[in-house]
């Protein structure tokens, strides 16, 4: 899925539409699963991770900025928040980071992906540097985009953070390479989500439909390619290590692909094996395994990303080699991360797209928890 970031033009924002005129929706879930809402008031929540802390922590993709053109804004207000649990309130503790949506904020990019190796907290730009233009913002602002998109950064406890690798450039070039792999839409970048391990990062790229390896020295390696769909491409989105030591990967999959095309993926880093783990989903956003041992994705709408709409996203948990997945809660509104609790609970970013300011005037994407009831 092609995911071009630019500061002079217009930008096709894929999932604008589902947007207007949409309702409130409150999440329904099964009886086995009880829903609260954590805290309200994020700027596009999307990914989750859970620190050696304790704490909760969740990238916001911002609202782009003041600087505008074509329908196109851009500014520095992607960062990364602390959540406290228990109070239901939040603290950015990483800032700076660019931030790429529409005029009114909706459909933003930015930091997207995070995870943690002891206390350091890896993140991932999306887009990539090969796509900003050379004109149409403040010369400032086009650097700190070169600098920064399709970056992955680590930030210490502190909220410093420095960027390590360039994988948006990196994987943009290699899909220049293979352009026959996904016809009329590479060359093309998105670095989405990001697993870091003590041994190596991994992180999956929506845009070039790989899995790629970054070592501790930052080199950049594409492993696997994502096979397309009936429709467009793969769109990979998450990525989870299991009991196994295998990799698990969620697809979105781009535009034209009916509900039940999603796909996950079991790589075996010893092996280099690639396969299909569980068909039968629908947009996945976000993934990974609970305490109870079992695999869990977030579904951005079970009616599909062309006819996308609020109340209509899901987490299901996912049987191995399975092609149904189980509905453990329903009705909630374009969810993006996931994470699991040390209490054993479910936590997922709602409303991971919005304008950036709702009727109040102030961001309204939220965090729930699903606790699940034995």
């Amino acid at each position: 899925m092609r995911a071009r970031i630019v500061c002079l033009g217009s930008v096709g924002l894929a999932v604008a539409a589902v947007l207007g005129g949409s309702a409130a929706a409150s999440a329904q879930s099964a009886a086995t699963a009880t829903v609260t809402t954590v805290v309200s008031g994020l700027d596009n929540p999307r990914g989750l991770a859970f620190g050696s802390d304790g704490r909760l922590y969740v990238a916001e993709a911002g609202h782009g900025g003041p600087n505008c053109a074509g329908g196109t804004c851009v500014g520095m207000t992607s960062a990364v928040s602390m959540i406290n649990i228990a109070a239901g309130s939040r603290q950015r503790v990483v800032t700076g980071l660019v931030s790429v949506a529409g005029s009114d904020g909706t459909a933003a990019t930015g930091l997207d992906g995070i995870s943690f190796v002891g206390d350091a907290l890896y993140g991932i730009e999306t887009a990539s540097s090969a796509v900003v233009p050379p004109s149409g913002c403040p010369a400032w602002l086009l650097q700190a985009a070169r600098n920064q998109l399709g970056r992955l950064i680590v930030a210490d406890d502190e909220g410093h953070w420095k960027a390590i690798a360039n994988v948006g450039l990196h994987d943009y070039n290699w899909s220049a390479m293979h352009k026959n792999l996904v016809p009329g839409q590479f060359p093309d970048a998105n670095p989405y989500g990001v697993l870091a391990l003590p041994e190596t990062r991994w992180v999956v790229d929506s845009g070039s439909n790989t899995l790629d390896r970054v070592s501790q020295g930052g080199e950049v390696t594409v492993v696997k390619f994502f096979p397309n769909p009936p429709s467009s491409d793969a769109v990979p989105t998450c990525v989870a290590r299991g009991g196994d030591g295998a990799l698990y990967i969620g697809e979105l999959t781009g535009g034209g692909n009916a509900p039940g095309a999603s796909v996950v993926w079991r790589y075996a880093p010893s092996t280099g094996t690639l396969a299909r783990w569980a068909t039968g989903l629908t947009t996945v956003t976000g993934c990974g395994f609970g305490r109870d041992g079992q695999f869990y994705a977030t579904e951005f709408s079970s009616l599909g990303l062309d006819h996308a709409a609020p109340g209509t996203g899901r987490v299901v948990r996912v049987p191995a080699h399975s092609s149904s997945p189980i509905t453990v809660v329903g009705g909630l509104n374009f969810p993006g991360g996931f994470a699991a609790g040390p209490d054993g609970s479910l936590y997922v970013s709602n409303w991971s797209i919005l304008p950036a300011h709702g009727p109040a005037g102030a961001p309204t994407g939220s965090i729930v928890r699903i606790r699940l009831n034995s």
